[in-house]
């Protein structure tokens, strides 16, 4: 099996974590958890390469073309030489790959204009033959959950940072072919084992996914404890009864709850 880069991507509190191990348990593949190493790129290339104290303005140009044309083989060396990955799929798990802001940073749902640009697109150009797994859960479970966790002001605040990470995720996956990118709901890897399974395994040209489905039911019945940031095991485990569709936060999370079908006639952000 050829070498296969894999990067699952989502909102904060949308089951990325329990995503990246479910799909550690199969001997194919091989995902760190957040190592992050994509950010550091573009904010090498992005930020720290426009500094004429970093990098003489002269360089600059040659130094972001010869970067960009050689990174991709630099970072599996690193997973394979350093990490030691021997699996054929490999790559990372990190819900700011997806964050439209990762560089220019936010204050809760408060954006730092300009935008910086998540790191999406830079993944597929230094690494063409990656493919994306979005995990998406309902944005009002995930509003809830980061308030819980005091990562967020308010419900509404919650509700506008799912609704920018899924509508970049989102414009992303329409820019690259169909086979390159794989939507999942949350309720669905906790619910269907079975066509979770199926479906992950046909994206990923993996033969043989029961062990994705074996791990998924054996989690129903004990769940594995997870570390920071993830420690509220219920939480992850748990799928709450849907809310009424008609619920008014949805508004919040405009287009993008509709398209993953949360909502039949969601609003624009208000």
């Amino acid at each position: 099996m050829e070498s296969s880069p894999l990067f699952i991507v989502g909102s904060p509190r949308s089951g990325t974590t329990f995503l990246c191990s479910v799909l550690n348990v199969h001997p194919l593949i091989q995902l760190t958890n957040e190592c992050r190493i994509f950010a550091l790129l573009k904010n090498t290339l992005d930020a720290c390469n426009n500094r004429p104290d970093l990098l003489s303005v002269s360089c600059r140009d040659h130094f972001s073309r010869f970067s960009r044309r050689t990174l991709g083989p630099w970072v599996e060396r690193f997973y394979r030489e350093e990490l030691g990955m021997t699996a054929p799929i490999w790559g990372d798990k990190h819900p700011s790959y997806a964050d439209p802001t990762v560089l220019s940073g936010r204050t809760g749902s408060i954006e730092r204009q300009p935008r910086s640009g998540s790191c999406l697109r830079l993944i597929r150009e230094l690494l063409p033959q990656a493919r994306f797994i979005h995990i998406h859960r309902d944005p009002r479970h995930v509003a809830n959950s980061l308030v819980r966790k005091h990562w967020i002001g308010s419900i509404e605040d919650g509700i506008r940072v799912w609704e920018q990470y899924v509508n970049e995720i989102i414009g992303f996956f329409d820019e690259i072919p169909a086979d390159r990118a794989l939507t999942v709901s949350y309720r669905t890897v906790i619910e269907d084992p079975a066509a979770t399974a199926a479906s992950i395994g046909h994206f990923l040209d993996v033969a043989d996914a029961a062990p994705i489905s074996d791990f998924l039911v054996s989690q129903r019945r004990c769940p594995t404890p997870f570390s920071d940031p993830v420690t509220d095991i219920a939480d992850l485990y748990l799928v709450p009864d849907e809310p009424a569709a008609d619920d008014k936060l949805l508004a919040l999370a405009g287009t993008a709850a509709t398209h993953l079908g949360y909502a039949r006639h969601a609003g624009a952000a208000a």
